[in-house]
């Protein structure tokens, strides 16, 4: 097969790989039969990267979500408001500085923190399954192609 049909199968691969990906997310919606995911899906990937930003330092603050998130400063807030909302985070100011807001998990955000680890782990785990088909060298043509797509995005 010449490389002009190899470029065609492999967007097309790559088409259904992105259409399969949203039906999936879909279902998923609809299916709320996994209760772990239900309690993660009423969230925005923002907000559940929030959370696991503050299991994993303690706390953290407008500023440092911002750059650790690489979002703008109203983004995070908007994201932090429903959080406040809802009771997963709650708000603190250190002694030395009654100036800057502090956000730290509650029990329902360490909950939440706990679940999100748990289908990431789940989520991880699954594409390393599926990765153990492939030798060093396709591996290494993945990873070129995954790059190059990320790349692309970037700029568009």
């Amino acid at each position: 097969m010449d490389k002009i049909n190899k470029k065609e199968e492999a967007l097309e691969a790559l088409q259904n790989l992105i259409t399969e990906r949203e039906a999936a997310q879909k279902r998923r919606r609809v299916n709320k039969s996994g209760q772990e995911e239900a309690l993660v899906l009423g969230w925005t990937l923002t907000q559940l990267h929030i959370v696991a930003i503050i299991k994993e330092k303690g706390m953290a603050n407008n500023t440092s979500l911002s750059e650790s998130l690489r979002l703008s400063k109203p983004a995070i807030t908007k994201a932090v408001r429903k959080l406040l909302q809802h009771n997963i985070l709650v708000k603190t100011q250190q002694e030395d500085n009654k100036k800057e807001v502090y956000y730290l998990l509650t029990e329902s955000g360490e909950e939440l923190a706990l679940i999100h680890d748990r289908l990431h782990e789940q989520a991880r785990n699954r594409y390393l399954r599926i990765l153990d088909n492939f030798n060093t060298v396709e591996l290494e043509t993945i990873i070129k192609f995954l790059k190059a797509i990320t790349e692309n995005m970037k700029h568009h």
